[in-house]
């Protein structure tokens, strides 16, 4: 046993009170170094949301592939279409000039200038000179006619062949991609579960999510007003209390207020609603307005807010894809986006928020029944 660690066990066994001491520190040493690697950890909506990039990303380069495949392969069919028809019109016009061009080697140079010479008169010269000159023009025009169908057949010919050459990669491609996709999927299942699935990481999100709520209270509050000169926005939003359309079409699954996990008992509290609705159904426009935020946002997803003037927002989260940009003006109906899961821990739903002057409040009451 080395000296220093000698001296520490003695002082140790002489007093109590410095081992209690020394326990101590070794506590407070392993809390700081648990805090540490706490302030280390990504946020889980973080890593969720880097997996739905991930995912989205590799689904639009697997569309992508297999959109170039499609067009690779109408590109192929026309190219086949071409090439039947050049080589339809080369033996039509091989047809025809074969017999011709045999005739004109049977009659070789001699036999035109013995042609000529039996002329009967200086007229008929002239008349059987025009004659041959004109059967000589309509020959060479054929023969050409032929090789540009030639060349014709053999450009689509090789866009054939390139066409064939590139259906196979863009195939393996789409392949691989649609792999990934589904990779990457599988990783976002396996996080969801896992918060589903651990009280603890089930109540860390809930946390993060109630801390994306204050900001974005703050990024309402803090939108800019409209520019002076702009049009105004449509006035009166408050007079449609009860008569708003839903944003699409669906039960209320969860609403307004507290709400109580049924599985781990914790409390949250909900500033919109929720809206069962399939993945891909239109999520529309309740009223007029002006599209201020069409992006993500953490822990939203896909998040679109319009200004619906008089102090009032409407907001629609978690949307697969959006259909409106910043800055655009929209009436009650306009397609905002499609349902889908970005920014969800439950799977593809609406959520729904109306706020006055920055405050939630209860979408229900807004809704026509």
């Amino acid at each position: 046993m080395p000296a220093a660690s000698l001296l520490l066990w003695l002082a140790l066994q002489a007093d109590p009170r410095a081992q209690l001491r020394a326990l101590e520190a070794r506590r407070a040493a392993e809390e700081a170094a648990a805090r540490a690697l706490a302030r280390r950890e990504v946020s889980l909506l973080d890593t969720l949301g880097e997996a739905e990039q991930a995912l989205g990303q590799a689904e639009a380069e697997a569309r992508r592939a297999e959109g170039e495949h499609a067009q690779s392969q109408r590109r192929l069919e026309k190219a086949r279409a071409d090439e039947a028809v050049a080589q339809a019109r080369l033996e039509r016009q091989g047809r025809e000039l074969r017999p011709r061009l045999a005739a004109r080697q049977r009659m070789g140079r001699l036999g035109e200038l013995r042609l000529l010479l039996a002329s009967a008169s200086l007229a008929d010269l002239v008349k059987r000179r025009a004659l041959i000159d004109r059967i000589l023009s309509h020959d060479l025009a054929a023969l050409k006619e032929a090789r540009a169908t030639l060349a014709e057949r053999e450009r689509a010919r090789l866009v054939r062949a390139a066409e064939t050459a590139r259906i196979g990669s863009l195939a393996a491609e789409a392949q691989k991609r649609r792999a990934e996709a589904e990779a990457r999927r599988e990783e976002r299942r396996t996080l969801l579960g896992a918060i589903r699935g651990a009280r603890a990481l089930h109540e860390r999100a809930a946390a993060e999510v109630a801390g994306q709520e204050r900001r974005l209270a703050e990024f309402i509050a803090a939108l800019p007003p409209p520019a002076p000169g702009s049009a105004p926005l449509h006035a009166g939003f408050a007079a449609l209390r009860g008569k708003l359309p839903h944003p699409v079409d669906g039960p209320v699954e969860v609403g307004f207020g507290r709400v109580v996990n049924p599985r781990f008992n914790t409390v949250t509290v909900q500033k919109g609603i929720d809206i069962a609705a399939r993945k891909g159904e239109a999520v529309r426009a309740v009223a007029p307005g002006r599209v201020v935020h069409s992006g993500w946002f953490k822990g939203y997803g896909n998040l679109v807010i319009v200004d619906q003037g008089d102090g009032f927002h409407t907001l629609v989260a978690h949307l697969d894809s959006m259909s409106t940009a910043m800055g655009e003006d929209v009436t009650a109906g306009t397609l905002l986006g499609t349902v889908g899961e970005t920014g969800s821990l439950k799977g593809p739903y609406l959520y729904f928020e109306i706020r006055e002057k920055g405050k939630p409040v209860d979408p229900r009451a807004w809704l026509a029944p």
